[in-house]
């Protein structure tokens, strides 16, 4: 079996332009003016606090590892595996909460680029997810078509602060 791991930690810094209350979701203007829209799960209380003109700060965390073997039986059968979880800020605190997610899939390499060391593979529900590879030699192993299991791990922290703490950092 060849794994390999990798992952960083990411920051968007910005102006909420657009809330979907519904939804759960925000949009987030940043400093240099590219927007980004986040979900906010149901774990974080006080959404409905949100304002458009709020600045937030999101940070979050994406990772994979990917293990170049065959499925066993079990993972076959069910080729995608999600589990959460979540927290919320006290009844004290600015609305702030967090998210964290694993997801273990099932994909097959649709493609894979020497050059850029890098493997395209497809999941279960037919996304397509673009990987590194940390050494060349493991292309010698594995070929299009071939399966393969992945772990994704995403985390995300929210707080809405205040606009006189804001620092336009972007990411």
């Amino acid at each position: 079996m060849i794994t390999r791991t990798n992952s960083m930690v990411l920051n968007f810094t910005g102006t909420i332009t657009d809330i979907d209350y519904p939804n759960r979701e925000f949009t987030l203007k940043g400093p240099e003016g590219r927007t980004e829209t986040f979900e906010v799960d149901e774990e974080v209380q006080r959404f409905n606090e949100a304002k458009v003109g709020d600045k937030v700060s999101v940070d979050y965390y994406v990772g994979y590892n990917a293990e170049v073997r065959k499925p066993t039986t079990e993972e076959a059968q069910n080729p995608l595996v999600v589990v959460e979880s979540a927290g919320k800020g006290g009844p004290d605190a600015p609305p702030t909460g967090h998210v964290a997610r694993r997801i273990r899939a099932v994909v097959t390499i649709e493609s894979m680029d020497r050059t850029a060391q890098t493997v395209t593979v497809k999941g279960p529900r037919g996304q397509s997810f673009i990987a590194g590879v940390a050494d060349p030699s493991n292309f010698d192993k594995v070929h299009v078509g071939d399966t393969i299991v992945m772990t994704f791990n995403e985390a995300a922290a929210i707080s809405l602060k205040p606009a006189s703490n804001y620092t336009a950092t972007g990411r």
